[in-house]
């Protein structure tokens, strides 16, 4: 199949009069137009990469490495949703979208998932890069690839796209609404149960040091737990008896983890802030045993990565970097969305 560059050859024009001919940009000779369209059509050049691939009958293919949304809590299960949506979308356009999950608590599972994916060819693939230091290999071994960050972000790394939320700006947005919501608290927890974790860390240290700014007299302490036995001990043993009522930030999905597995009298004391509005913290928003909870629009970028890859490949290989913060939104009990097609 011919080539910009073989047409230029041929007409004895440049590579910019070709493409601004071929792509009506910019004002060209008659006599260019002509001849480039005349070497164009005797050749059969294709215009884009959909209509190329047609030709051939290739189907483009986008990957998905996320953690396991059978072992984890509701929020993966929202950006599958978002990836499904789109992939019904392009489904008649030649594009599949293929899974592969790993553990995010078993170390190389990450690696394995991503091994697993480029075992047959990828054109692009979205990844949630919770794995900092195996993400950063991946990044190495497979640097012709583009790659779509959700979730969270990496500062060292380029991705093509990127739709995560700033942790920065979500950890003092709850700090915020922590010090003007409950400006009684004698203490806060900032409560994370994976250690090292880049959103995690980010927006916990963001909260600790914008809440200062609003209470310097405020003992922060910062809590990694995970599983309930601990998450309950913890918690408990890091309030005392005279530090009521205390605040509590789930830098993750868990606050209602959280609510389920304090004794109701600490409960009732304890001022909630968390991260997702999956089913079971939606529940516990309702009861009033969360006072907010900040949203990431996980739908919203499952959605959105996969539609900007396919743009990319199939309207404009030259679709210039997309990187989209989700918003930081603000879920209390009187505005909870209806349908999850909001989040």
């Amino acid at each position: 199949m011919i080539t910009l560059k073989e047409i230029a050859e041929l007409a004895g024009v440049s590579l910019g009069t070709v493409d601004r001919v071929l792509h009506n940009r910019g004002r060209v000779s008659r006599e260019n137009i002509e001849r480039v369209m005349q070497i164009a059509r005797e050749n059969g050049y294709v215009p884009n990469q959909l209509a190329r691939r047609l030709q051939r009958g290739q189907r483009f293919r986008f990957g998905v490495v996320i953690p396991d949304t059978a072992t984890e809590y509701g929020y993966w299960a929202q950006i599958t949703d978002g990836i499904e949506d789109a992939r019904n979308e392009i489904a008649s356009m030649e594009a599949d979208v293929a899974y592969f999950f790993f553990d995010r608590h078993k170390e190389g599972s990450f690696t394995e998932a991503v091994s697993a994916l480029f075992s047959s060819p990828v054109d692009a693939w979205v990844v949630a890069p919770i794995a900092a230091g195996e993400m950063r290999q991946a990044a190495l071994m497979y640097p012709d690839v583009p790659y779509a960050f959700i979730d969270s972000s990496l500062p060292d790394l380029n991705p093509l796209w990127d739709f995560a939320q700033d942790p920065v700006a979500a950890g003092q947005t709850a700090a915020r609404l922590m010090s003007l919501a409950f400006p009684e608290v004698k203490s806060i927890i900032t409560f994370q149960s994976d250690e090292g974790a880049f959103n995690g860390e980010m927006r916990a240290s963001a909260f600790a040091e914008a809440f200062r700014g609003f209470r310097p007299d405020v003992n922060i302490i910062n809590l990694y737990a995970d599983g309930p036995e601990e998450i309950r001990q913890k918690i408990r043993e890091s309030i005392s008896d005279d530090e009521f009522p205390f605040g509590l930030f789930a830098v993750n999905d868990q606050a209602s983890v959280v609510c389920d597995l304090l004794e109701e009298s600490l409960l009732k004391r304890a001022r909630i802030i968390g991260f997702d509005l999956s089913d079971a913290n939606r529940e516990h928003l309702i009861r009033g045993d969360i006072f907010a909870i900040i949203g990431q629009r996980p739908r919203a970028q499952g959605h959105d990565a996969i539609i900007a890859m396919y743009n990319h490949f199939a309207i404009s290989s030259q679709t210039a970097d997309i990187n989209l913060s989700a918003p930081v939104d603000i879920y209390i009990k009187e505005n909870i969305p209806e349908s999850s097609h909001w989040l």
